[in-house]
């Protein structure tokens, strides 16, 4: 495997988890983040706990498939470690992190890792999809830490696309990273610097972005809050996180 010369969030975000999936531009990016806000890594991890929670929450309404877009490292609390036994597909655009995925998950049974842009789903490797999912059943898409890097109008068109893709009865859980982050500037510009600006959004500007699929009555709420009723409003809201379906 050929080392990458630069960082990759996703990598970033498996060594904030405790992860050792990543390389020395993964880890220096980390270093300078938290040099800025010594917090990120708890708050990523709350990020992974919502995923979790509301992986399960579309568990119980019977569905027992998932397509991951923007993946990272599927490690550390991921969709097929919070439902034991699902078909999950993961998905990137990283050929670095696609190759450690496949790694990760070999010889896990009916878990896969795949390339696939999440703003053009007819870029899925249809050999894997047609492997670990089962296209006429609902399933739920899980689309986090990818709409930050997306502009309005890219979000609104992927999500429209991925509701006339799925079957009816599916669930698309997603993350909409909040406002708070502008108070921190520096870390604003070194993604920038990096060739990943931020697209950054409150409640109001998210909810219509999400087109048809209808939302759940938890609504948009922070992540630290979502169905977890024993957590405390954040005072500053990094991450908003919603589940929706398409009837």
């Amino acid at each position: 495997m050929a080392i990458p010369q630069t960082p990759n969030t996703g990598r970033i975000l498996d060594y904030w988890l405790g992860g050792d999936h990543r390389f020395p531009p993964d880890q220096g990016a980390a270093a300078a983040f938290d040099a800025i806000y010594p917090e990120f890594p708890r708050l990523f991890g709350t990020l992974r706990q919502f995923i979790g929670r509301a992986a399960r929450a579309v568990a119980d309404q019977g569905i027992d498939q998932f397509l991951v877009l923007g993946a990272g490292i599927p490690t550390k609390g991921n969709v097929h470690e919070a439902v034991p036994g699902a078909r999950v597909l993961y998905t990137d655009i990283d050929a670095t992190n696609i190759e450690l995925g496949r790694s990760i998950l070999a010889g896990l049974p009916q878990v896969e890792y795949a390339y696939c842009d999440a703003s053009d789903l007819d870029t899925l490797d249809r050999d894997a999809a047609d492997r670990v999912l089962r296209p006429a059943e609902p399933l739920g898409v899980v689309m986090v830490g990818v709409s930050v890097f997306l502009d309005d109008a890219t979000v609104r068109a992927t999500l429209a696309r991925i509701y006339d893709r799925v079957p009816s009865g599916s669930f698309l859980v997603a993350d909409f990273d909040g406002e708070a982050l502008n108070s921190y500037p520096d870390v604003v510009k070194i993604l920038d610097q990096a060739g990943e600006p931020l697209y950054l959004r409150g409640p109001d500007r998210i909810a219509p972005l999400l087109g048809r699929w209808r939302l759940t009555d938890d609504g948009i709420r922070p992540v630290d809050t979502w169905r977890d009723d024993t957590a405390a409003h954040p005072e500053k809201v990094f991450m908003y996180g919603c589940l929706a379906t398409k009837p």
